[in-house]
C-alpha cells in the first residue's frame, strides 16, 4: 500500500502536536476456518511538531466502543522515532490519545471495562507535602489529549486522518505589578510572600472535560501555592499556575486549525480564586484576599489568564485580568509521507 506524499500549509499553535495516522489493512485468523478470531487492522501514527519524539514515547492509546464505553488500553504498541504502531479490531471506535513531555502514568486513571467515557476519571492532580504545609501540585503544562470520534476500522480499507493534539490545561499567570508598605523582604520572611489559587479542579474525565462536570468539578481542599522572589531592585518574578481545563466544545478543528467554536454550549462555569500574601508586622497579610478573590474568567484549554496584582499594605489590593492564547499562531509548512 502506498501513501502519497502531500504538502499543506497549516496554522497551528506552536508546540501543539499534529498527528497523522493511517489504517493499514490486514487480518488475523482468516486462514483458520471455524476459529472465531477477530479481524484486525494495523494502526500507524506519525507524529509531527515540536518534541514529537518525546511526546510519542509518552503517548498512550485508549479504546472506547461506539457507545463511548471503555474497552481497553492498547498494550502491544511499538514506538520508534516519531512513529507508533499497534493493531485494532475491525469496528467503529472512539479513540482517546493522552500524552505529555514527561511520564504521566502515575496520575492517569484507567477506567473499568464498560465504563462510560464522560463519567470516568482520566487524570487527577495530587497534593504535595512541604515544610510549609500540604499544597496541590502543578498539573503538567504539556498534558495533551485528543479524542477521535467514530473512527471506522474496516478490513482491507486504508484511511488517513489528521488531527491536533492540544493541551487540556490552562495557565494562570500572576504578576505582582505594584506593591508597598510591607516589611522588607529578608531570608527569614520571604516564605510569607506568595500567591495561592483556591478551589482548583483536580480531575479530568476521559472526554477531556472536568470531572464530574464543568459546573461543579472535583476541587482541591488544599491551595496551589507559588512563592514570589525579588531581584536586587525589589521587582517580583512572575508566578505560573497550571490547572486542568474543561475541553467541552470551546474549540473545533477545521482544516488543520484549532479554532474557537462560536456556538459553544458545553463550557465550564467554575471560577478560581486568588489569595496573595505579603509579610506585614512579622506575619502573613492577605488584605481583602483572605477568603480568595474570584478570577472572573474561567480557565480554558491552551489559554493564559493574566492576573496583574496591585497590593499596598492595608490600603489597596486590586487585580486586573486579561486572557490570551498560550502561544501565538504561526504558519509552518509540513510535508507528510
Amino acid at each position: 500500500m502506498n501513501i502519497n506524499t502531500f504538502k499543506t500549509n497549516m496554522r497551528y499553535f506552536y508546540g501543539i502536536v499534529l498527528l497523522l495516522f493511517a489504517i493499514l489493512p490486514y487480518s488475523c485468523g482468516d486462514s483458520n476456518e471455524g476459529i472465531e478470531n477477530p479481524v484486525e487492522s494495523a494502526f500507524a501514527l506519525q507524529m509531527r511538531g515540536t518534541d514529537a519524539e518525546t511526546f510519542l514515547q509518552n503517548t498512550s492509546i485508549y479504546m472506547f466502543d461506539n457507545a463511548s464505553n471503555f474497552v481497553e488500553k492498547k498494550l502491544n504498541v511499538q514506538k520508534s522515532g516519531t512513529k507508533l504502531t499497534t493493531s485494532v479490531k475491525v469496528g467503529t471506535w472512539n479513540i482517546a490519545l493522552l500524552t505529555c513531555d514527561t511520564d504521566i502514568l502515575q496520575n492517569t486513571i484507567i477506567p473499568a471495562y464498560g465504563s462510560p467515557m464522560a463519567s470516568s476519571p482520566m487524570w487527577e492532580t495530587k497534593t504535595t507535602v512541604t515544610s510549609e504545609g500540604e499544597f496541590l501540585s502543578q498539573t503538567p503544562d504539556e498534558l495533551r489529549y485528543v479524542m477521535l470520534p467514530d473512527v471506522e476500522i474496516e478490513k482491507d480499507v486504508t484511511k488517513k486522518v489528521s488531527t491536533l493534539l492540544y493541551r487540556n490545561v490552562a495557565k494562570i499567570r500572576v504578576v505582582l505589578k505594584e506593591y508597598g508598605n510591607f516589611d522588607t523582604i529578608t531570608e527569614s520572611n520571604r516564605s510569607m510572600a506568595y500567591a495561592e489559587l483556591l478551589d482548583v479542579p483536580t480531575t479530568l474525565a476521559w472526554n477531556g472535560n472536568l470531572y464530574p462536570n464543568g459546573a461543579n468539578p472535583d476541587v482541591s481542599t488544599k491551595p496551589m501555592r507559588e512563592r514570589f522572589t525579588f531581584d536586587a531592585n525589589g521587582k517580583s518574578d512572575t508566578l505560573n499556575f497550571i490547572v486542568p481545563a474543561h475541553r467541552g466544545d470551546a474549540f473545533t478543528i477545521q482544516d488543520g486549525e484549532l479554532k474557537p467554536n462560536p456556538s459553544s454550549t458545553n463550557l465550564s462555569t467554575h471560577k478560581l480564586k486568588l489569595r496573595v500574601s505579603m509579610p506585614l508586622g512579622g506575619a502573613e497579610y492577605y488584605g481583602r484576599s483572605a477568603g480568595g478573590l474570584e478570577i472572573e474568567h474561567v480557565p480554558q484549554p491552551n489559554k493564559i489568564i493574566l492576573v496583574n496584582v496591585t497590593f499596598y499594605g492595608k490600603t489597596t489590593l486590586d487585580i486586573k485580568i486579561d486572557v490570551k492564547p498560550w502561544e501565538d499562531w504561526i504558519t509552518q509548512d509540513e510535508t507528510f509521507p
